[in-house]
């Protein structure tokens, strides 16, 4: 199998994590877990992020994880970005913003890579840097959550679409969503948001709905899978999806296959508090036992 080099760019963050049997620090944002996820499969990860030196521990379990961090400029005088993350009883969660490290440059993003995989967390990537930067790469893929986030005056996010434009983002091969960003996006449905976002960007478009699964669309057809584990910790499992989808892309070019590879890393994912690396093997034999298994409708125009 050949080994790929995929960047992860977007900030390292400390998550503060407490819910119904939760309470813990580490390491997190889209560069740990779905680098985690892409290291776990057996492929090189790079987080591509700015860090400031409070962060420099992180950043060493981070590099436990597998994952490189050759590619993280370290700021000193600067934060690391710092998320607050309350899991709520009735399901979803409540996020503040505790500090917010430098953005990452245009330049950070210009690299000898296989892949692109765009996470920003707190408007760190601007919108223009990701559209250029992305024609670069044969595969790349956007969580657009970053963008979309807007803070009161003590860290508490919301979602605004404001000026946010998916369509603008052409060279992108996979756009990840949660269901609250569909939701504010307007689509009641996630299999409603994943068809329609698909048809009318021409991205493959995966939207991950915690418990209810994840529905991934090409605008061709519809796949839609989930997991039966009850979840420990759910934090990172979209990007875990996300990693693992765009890794069965990039092998296979199979989208049901891609899909099943991360519903089968959300598994392994959420059985455990915190981030940990995956059982790659593991995650590719029930990923052929899913594919079987998982849903696969057409689109209708």
């Amino acid at each position: 199998m050949r080994r790929f080099r995929v960047g992860i760019a977007g900030h390292v963050v400390i998550d503060r994590v407490t819910g119904r049997r939760l309470s813990y620090e580490s390491v997190g944002g889209v560069p740990t877990y779905a680098g985690l996820t892409v290291a776990s499969l057996g492929h090189t990860a790079l987080a591509i992020s700015v860090i400031g030196d409070d962060g420099l521990a992180a950043l060493e379990r981070l590099r436990g994880l597998g994952v490189s961090v050759e590619r993280v400029r370290v700021v000193r005088g600067a934060k690391t970005t710092r998320y607050e993350i309350v899991q709520l009883p009735e399901g979803g969660r409540r996020l503040r913003l505790l500090a917010r490290a430098p953005d990452v440059r245009a330049e950070d993003l210009t690299l000898e890579l296989d892949a692109m995989y765009y996470g920003p967390v707190a408007g760190e990537l601007r919108p223009e840097d990701i559209a250029v930067t992305s024609r670069l790469y044969r595969w790349t893929a956007l969580d657009p959550q970053g963008l979309m986030r807007a803070f009161d005056e003590d860290g508490n996010v919301r979602l605004e679409v404001g000026s946010l434009d998916l369509e603008t983002f052409g060279s992108v091969s996979v756009l990840r969503l949660a269901l609250e960003e569909t939701a504010a996006l307007g689509y009641a449905e996630p299999s409603q948001a994943a068809v329609r976002l698909a048809l009318s960007t021409g991205r493959i478009v995966a939207v991950t709905a915690g418990s209810r699964g994840s529905f991934v669309s090409d605008g061709l057809r519809l796949v839609r899978g989930r997991t039966e584990v009850e979840a420990v910790d759910t934090v990172g499992a979209g990007d875990v999806f996300g990693g693992a989808l765009l890794v069965g892309l990039m092998e296979t070019g199979d989208l049901v296959y891609a899909t099943a590879l991360g519903l089968a890393a959300v598994d392994q994912r959420v059985r455990h508090a915190g981030p940990r690396a995956l059982d790659g093997d593991a995650i590719r034999r029930a990923a052929s036992e899913l594919s079987r298994k998982i849903s696969v409708s057409e689109v209708r125009p």
